[in-house]
């Protein structure tokens, strides 16, 4: 259903700017019954009944939740019975086995070639979820204060170990069955940290709904279901409420994409916030967006972010990702989140309601965003910057968001400097206002038609 409503709003977008570069009058295309009035009137059909699907689906999965049972029927806690087949598949039926399934990765278990599937949904917070809440079996999981009973243990001090890291990694199948894991708490200073820390090639995780998140890690590769996919494959994954905050490489779904990694039909509505790291190119990078905070050479398509994504100081900020970069696509996304804010001296460059960085071949394609996107420097509704001695791509996308920047260098698709090089856009169109609040509007660059109005 989500593809083919934004495929839909494209073709229709398409349409307009054909008819507007040919000469057709401003009140068919914009008028109370234009092709721009209707085109909205899609956008807004498409997204209700986008939320009515939704909510039909979490009704149905409270419903099998209480059908199936809940973790205290386990029978076999911190046993993961199965075989790893799809006749067989393991079964994560309680906290007790979530926890046990995090050891095992992080002991050297990959998993590759096997499946994994959660059977009830789980909540850190509820006792139901548990076979036994009051257990110390699993020792001191959060480093604080000994052994205490497992529930303390996953809510509080550091949290719920990620499964696997960049030396231990997951490589199977987990396949959620569209059920929910809620209240995920992690709260420690090191990298590759989510629900999976890593997901390793071919590794799969699929049809998972985390809500309710609060994870809070001062270090690279942060994202609520995974830190690093490297080669993997990330389908159906829905990330409702919550917060995530890292330092570099944040992202709302994944930390960092990499490798042919491929994301679809994903969403996020939680906020999203990069403290940024100073580097060694003098300046700070922060690279954070609602779907992935860094993807490269990797695909995110039919996926949208509705979450707020911050920034502290940095560099590359976007809506579905911070920086799209070695022929990366972005393909059928939006984004209606608002991305950035102003502030002086914050040194918050690259933003976009797209992606904040595009370039070395990448290409956003049948995107658009709706959201405010604020940034001191290089700030465009669909992308902040383009090309940067390497050619980057543009195609069939619109803007409707209201863009601010505090010194300039913005556009209301996208901002081009005397480095972009071999870079195309083509098809895009922007009606959001664009403007500058510290410097003259010569500032404002176009980079395709009516990119920008005053």
């Amino acid at each position: 259903m989500k593809n083919k409503g934004i495929t839909l709003v494209a073709l229709v977008v398409t349409i307009i700017i054909m008819l507007i570069l040919a000469g057709v009058t401003i009140g068919l295309v914009t008028g109370e019954n234009g092709l721009f009035k209707m085109a909205q009137q899609g956008v807004d059909q498409y997204k209700t009944s986008q939320k009515n699907e939704e909510s039909t689906m979490q009704e149905i999965s409270d419903e099998l939740y209480g059908l199936i049972g809940k973790g205290k029927d386990d029978k076999t806690p911190g046993k993961i019975t199965g075989e790893g087949t799809e006749e067989k598949p393991f079964l994560i039926e309680s906290i007790e086995d979530l926890v046990q399934f995090s050891n095992k990765v992080n002991a050297g278990t990959t998993y590759e070639n096997q499946i994994v599937k959660l059977a009830v949904n789980l909540d850190f917070q509820s006792e139901d979820s548990y076979v036994d809440y009051t257990t110390t079996f699993f020792g001191d999981v959060n480093g604080a204060n000994g052994a205490e009973e497992l529930k303390t243990e996953l809510t509080t001090g550091t949290g719920f170990k990620s499964i696997g890291n960049d030396k231990q990694q997951f490589k199977g199948i987990f396949d959620g069955q569209n059920r929910t894991i809620s209240n995920l708490y992690i709260n420690v200073a090191e990298n590759y940290k989510g629900l999976f820390g890593y997901v390793g090639s071919n590794g799969t995780i699929k049809n998972l709904t985390i809500s309710n998140t609060d994870i809070n890690c001062e270090a690279r590769y942060i994202g609520t279901l995974a830190g690093y996919v490297n080669g993997g494959t990330i389908e159906n994954v829905k990330i409702n409420k919550g917060t995530i905050m890292g330092n570099q490489s944040v992202g709302g779904i994944i930390g960092y994409c990499n490798n042919k990694s491929t994301v679809n039909d994903c969403a996020n509505s939680s906020n999203v916030t990069a403290n940024g790291v100073f580097s060694g190119d003098n300046q700070y990078h922060a690279e954070v967006g609602g779907i992935a905070g860094n993807c490269n050479n990797s695909t995110i398509m039919n996926s949208y972010n509705v979450g707020q994504i911050n920034v502290v100081k940095g560099i590359c900020v976007g809506g579905i990702a911070g920086a799209s970069i070695n022929n990366s696509i972005i393909d059928s996304c939006f984004n209606e989140g608002k991305i950035g804010d102003l502030i002086k001296g914050s040194d918050v460059y690259q933003v976009g309601g797209i992606s904040g960085a595009l370039y070395s071949n990448a290409k956003i394609m049948k995107c658009y965003n709706t959201g405010i996107v604020n940034g001191d420097l290089y700030v465009g509704g669909i992308t902040g910057f383009v090309g940067y001695n390497s050619a980057a791509y543009i195609e069939n996308c619109y803007n409707t968001g209201n863009i601010t920047s505090i010194q300039g260098s913005i556009g209301g698709i996208c901002y081009v400097t005397s480095s972009t090089t071999s870079s195309e856009i083509s098809n895009c169109y922007n009606v959001g206002n664009v403007s500058v609040t510290a410097a003259t509007n010569e500032a404002i660059r176009k980079c395709c038609r009516n990119s920008y109005r005053k």
